[in-house]
């Protein structure tokens, strides 16, 4: 684990592009990527032998609300404990700005729900139920 360095340094659109595309996620176009990398409060990446592997952001307005957003861990480097890593340091950031009753959100896919729980997150309760509006 020692060979692998975080970072906070904000990755370039090509790296991101092959790292979603590493995981299967759609792609996007630079520009767009771009500008919205440049938006990220916090920014975290994983760094094997020169190559970012891993990444995490986090996305929001900086006071108010936060969400942990594009956890992408090369599949060449999953379970090594990356997404963890990058989970803790991101939560600290949050966690040293953000005052009492600001929102810490995230979606993730129901398998890997449970990594973000120790962490502190909840499940909305089915009377207040996440939505998303994807746009095509």
């Amino acid at each position: 684990m020692n060979d692998y360095l975080l970072k906070e340094t904000i990755l370039d659109s090509q790296t991101v592009i092959q790292l979603r595309s590493s995981v299967g996620w759609d792609s996007l176009s630079e520009p767009t990527l771009t500008k919205a990398l440049s938006n990220s409060i916090f920014f975290a990446s994983i760094w094997h032998q020169g190559q970012a592997v891993a990444m995490g952001r986090i996305v929001g307005d900086g006071h108010q609300y936060f969400y942990l957003q594009d956890m992408i861990v090369d599949p060449a480097h999953q379970k090594m404990g990356l997404c963890q890593r990058i989970t803790e340091h991101l939560v600290y950031k949050v966690k040293s700005i953000a005052e009492p009753g600001a929102f810490f959100g995230l979606m993730a896919a129901a398998n890997v729900a449970g990594v973000y729980q120790k962490y502190g997150f909840v499940e909305r309760p089915a009377n207040m139920p996440g939505m998303v509006m994807p746009i095509n």
